[in-house]
């Protein structure tokens, strides 16, 4: 059973809900280099100055970003190894992860990183560095931990005529897959008791949805556009 049947059958729009975080530990994936090492090697070469250090640390932040970008696809279920660096970044906007203004000056920097044949100059290296660290840096932070837990509760009297008052979404990971459990829950003076559940798996356009509604109730950014954005992917299922 999909989604929207399993709302169906327990008579609940998750668009009419009210919904809030509730906290979580899900974590990133690890790569066999990371970001951070990447980024290192990159300030590195920087430091030591020289054309050949330069071009080492070009290359070295532009797989600082792409590794960054694959990390927290990967961490979501995407094969993004298979994909080109537009695909990837459009997916990442896609589940909110980063600012849209951060993510517009990556996509800047990688038009800049693309020519790798063009001799680095210092002040574009410098500030390609400035950008991959706030990149880097800003994913990790996110993901100390990543709240991977949503509640959706029907306002009152709502609540009290329907036969379930409650929806909770859980994030979880396999050893193959990326999903989110979904439990109904029956009212009841206390939690209620959990009358089905269904899963919504990892590509998903409402996964997508409540992945950039988890991350915007996270920062406290932007959560009326998510909460809009959620709705409308659930209407358009």
């Amino acid at each position: 059973m999909d989604i929207k049947e399993f709302c169906l059958a327990h008579g609940f729009d998750m668009s009419k809900c009210a919904v809030a975080s509730g906290g979580g530990d899900f974590g990133m994936m690890e790569l066999k280099i990371s970001p951070i090492e990447f980024l290192n090697l990159a300030e590195d070469d920087f430091e030591r100055g020289g054309l050949a250090a330069l071009v080492n640390a070009t290359t070295n932040v532009k797989r600082a970003i792409v590794s960054q970008l694959d990390q927290l696809l990967i961490s979501f279920g995407y094969p993004s190894l298979r994909w080109n660096v537009p695909k990837k970044i459009e997916r990442l906007r896609a589940l909110g992860l980063l600012a849209p203004r951060l993510l517009r000056k990556v996509v800047d920097m990688r038009n800049i990183l693309e020519h790798e044949y063009a001799t680095p100059d210092l002040k574009e290296v410098e500030e390609a560095l400035d950008i991959a660290s706030l990149f880097v840096m800003s994913a990790s932070a996110m993901f100390i931990p990543f709240d991977d837990v949503l509640e959706f509760s029907l306002p009152e009297p709502a609540a009290t005529e329907n036969s379930v008052k409650r929806i909770t979404a859980g994030l979880n990971r396999d050893s193959d897959r990326v999903f989110y459990t979904v439990y109904a829950y029956e009212p009841g003076k206390s939690a209620g008791r959990c009358i089905g559940q269904c899963e919504i798996l990892s590509g998903h356009v409402l996964f997508e949805a409540m992945v950039k509604l988890s991350a915007s109730l996270m920062l406290k950014y932007r959560v009326d556009q998510a909460v809009s954005d959620f709705e409308a992917a659930y209407t358009q299922l």
